[in-house]
């Protein structure tokens, strides 16, 4: 009796729901993903540069102040020893501090890179899925 009932059935029709759950190509968006994980490499390039060229500046600030303060010690020794009152050692309008970098940029490109490959592992995850899948249902 149910082999009868099952032939008068109407066929399973596919919805197009079920036609793109099949689609075996995820190119464009993989395309999509990389070229955008590209940029945001690109930009945490040069922010890293940002952050080598503060690095830079301080050391060369901290270098130039060392020396500075050297010759202002051999200096006041000097003045000490023709009896006058030395000069100060700190001079604020000398060397003023470098600024301090943002590392918010870098922090969002990061959060952005991160999203990006989240996106293309489930992508990719679920593609190989469907593979493995059609390649059973072929045996």
């Amino acid at each position: 009796m149910s082999a009868l009932t099952c032939e008068l059935e109407a066929p399973f029709a596919a919805s197009a729901g079920d036609i793109d759950r099949l689609n075996l190509s995820v190119a464009p968006f993989l395309e999509r993903n990389i070229d955008a994980l590209l940029e945001c490499v690109d930009d945490i390039v040069a922010e890293q540069q940002k952050v080598t060229t503060y690095h830079k500046t301080v050391a060369r600030q901290a270098q130039a102040m060392a020396t500075w303060l050297q010759r202002r010690r051999q200096e006041n020794q000097a003045r000490r020893a023709a009896g006058e009152e030395p000069l100060p050692e700190e001079d604020p309008v000398q060397f003023k501090p470098v600024p301090e970098l943002s590392l918010l940029d870098h922090y969002l490109v990061t959060n952005q890179l991160t999203t990006y490959c989240d996106q293309l592992n489930i992508a990719s995850t679920q593609a190989l899925q469907k593979l493995y899948v059609f390649e059973a249902l072929q045996k």
